[in-house]
């Protein structure tokens, strides 16, 4: 799609600032159903709505070029653990967290920085966060509808 394109698109929307409002202008004009993303029918409601809020900010703070090349892959709320011995990072994981805010046994990502410790050994550090995924990376969505 065009620069010119994608403008008119938003034009007839009467989107005049180029500003996407709803989920519904996300999907007419960039052709992406969030509700369809990978993970996003586990969210709790409350966890959509926050998702739903910041995936139209983190778009609208993308240029229009930039828009056109975001592609989203899943949504998740998840459970980030890392493990720590001696001020050393020794280990990575992200579990899945359910709608009913149970963790799961499903690992999404693990990292491995110093074998042959075992994790009891270490202390964890534990964060809840969306992640959104994207066709080659992914930010963490906080709880106050911003991302890194």
């Amino acid at each position: 799609m065009t620069y010119q394109e994608i403008t008119s698109k938003y034009e007839e929307r009467g989107l005049t600032d180029y500003r996407l409002r709803t989920l519904e202008d996300l999907k007419e004009i960039h052709d992406v159903d969030v509700t369809k993303l990978s993970g996003y029918s586990g969210l709790s409601a409350e966890k959509r709505e926050l998702f739903d809020i910041t995936v139209l900010r983190f778009y609208n703070a993308h240029g229009l070029n930039s828009r056109l090349q975001l592609k989203p892959k899943a949504v998740n709320y998840v459970l980030d653990v890392t493990y720590y011995r001696n001020d050393e990072t020794v280990r990575r994981e992200i579990f899945l967290v359910d709608g009913n805010m149970r963790v799961t046994k499903k690992c999404l990502h693990r990292d491995v920085y110093k074998k042959g410790i075992a994790v009891r050994n270490c202390t964890a550090f534990k964060e809840h966060y969306l992640r959104f995924e994207l066709q080659d990376e992914w930010y963490h969505f906080t709880g106050m509808c911003e991302w890194y």
